[in-house]
């Protein structure tokens, strides 16, 4: 089995310093074998905002994979935006956008949805798409989970406009080999296969850190993985900053599709 910890829009610049040093606790006790975050690692790509991001990914001490949200490109100067949207998030977290991490267990894509032309609405490409097939192709029989900042899904009542190349995305990732998709970008934590591709489990993440709430209290996931069962577990910021465990669903995966399952005994 492999535990994979799911972050989200930790929005360095405007987060809760409070609950820094609760979620490294957590971090620790749970014990993940690598750290996964889909984007938005600062409010405004600052360098003082990715030097915090960089600091914080440093004293993860776990394998981590990192992928851009829309927040990670300057968003006030437009020169940058559109010439250098990534030279920061390059210099500071990662020079790939699009790392694949391979774990014994499971083989972890990054995709690069953030989009300088479409700010907050993002894209994902067909070459992007090659990309995921790519990295799957010696997997074997590890779990396959592809990371993205957008979400390729709208849940009930969103009313945020869909990422350019979703619904194609949705057609062709189960035939990238594809099992699940994490994304982040709505401070929403959800769980369930895709409504228009039950064959794909879509897992989003809320905002670890950030301010910058929704309807939720501050979260992140936990995923423990195995090859046709996963857990998902979320774990929200309770109002004394402590972060616990709210909330754990089993997902089966039988004839290619996922299906919600009994609890697996603790």
């Amino acid at each position: 089995m492999t535990r994979l910890i799911h972050l989200s829009d930790l929005h360095f610049g405007r987060t809760a310093p409070e609950l820094l040093e609760p979620l490294f606790a957590e971090v620790d006790r749970l014990r993940p074998d690598a750290v996964v975050i889909s984007g938005d690692l600062t409010q405004r790509a600052r360098h003082g905002q990715f030097a915090e991001a960089a600091a914080f990914i440093a004293r993860l001490q776990t394998p981590v994979l990192s992928v851009p949200g829309n927040h990670d490109m300057p968003l006030g100067n437009l020169f940058l935006r559109v010439f250098a949207p990534f030279h920061r998030f390059r210099r500071y977290i990662n020079p790939d956008l699009q790392p694949v991490l391979r774990l014994p267990d499971a083989v972890v894509v990054g995709v690069n949805t953030a989009n300088p032309l479409a700010w907050k609405q993002g894209k994902i490409t067909t070459a992007q798409l090659q990309h995921v097939t790519a990295a799957f192709r010696d997997a074997g029989r590890r779990a396959r989970i592809v990371v993205m900042h957008h979400p390729l899904e709208h849940l009930p009542g969103e009313e945020q406009w869909l990422m350019q190349g979703a619904t194609q995305a949705l057609h062709d990732l189960p035939q990238t080999g594809a099992e699940v998709v994490l994304s982040g970008h709505i401070h929403v934590s959800h769980a369930g296969p895709f409504t228009a591709a039950p064959g794909l489990l879509f897992v989003q993440a809320g905002t670890g850190l950030s301010t910058r709430r929704r309807t939720e209290r501050n979260a992140f996931n936990v995923l423990d993985v195995s090859s046709d069962r996963i857990g998902v577990h979320t774990i929200l910021a309770d109002p004394s900053g402590t972060f616990r465990e709210t909330r754990t669903l089993q997902f089966q995966r039988k004839d290619r599709l996922w299906h919600r399952a009994a609890q697996l005994p603790r």
